[in-house]
């Protein structure tokens, strides 16, 4: 968590908001409260297959499984709280496995 805790200059206090999650044929939506939406889109080739990314930064910095992401365009995906700077949104995406544990 010490390259996530890197990329944050300043810490809001944590807000608790209901997530509403949907998948349905390989996309994922999710609202987030009235502060963001989600929408994910998994990418897959001409014969079927889950297009993939390995050994690539954010894979290695997030601790996915095998180093492997799947490549998911996330078009529709934004954040916007009022103690946020400005709104925040987001085309690209990647969907892995990974698991952490606090110590």
């Amino acid at each position: 968590m010490e390259i996530v805790g890197g990329l944050c200059a300043t810490y809001l206090p944590t807000k608790r908001v209901p997530i509403a999650v949907q998948e349905s044929n390989g996309t994922i939506t999710a609202t987030v409260g009235e502060v963001g939406q989600i929408k994910s889109q998994r990418l897959k080739n001409e014969a079927g297959q889950q297009m993939t990314m390995q050994n690539v930064g954010f894979a290695i910095a997030f601790q996915f499984k095998d180093q492997t992401a799947e490549l998911a365009p996330s078009d529709g995906t934004r954040w916007s709280d009022p103690d946020m700077p400005e709104q925040w949104e987001s085309r690209s995406g990647a969907v892995g496995t990974f698991t952490w544990s606090v110590s």
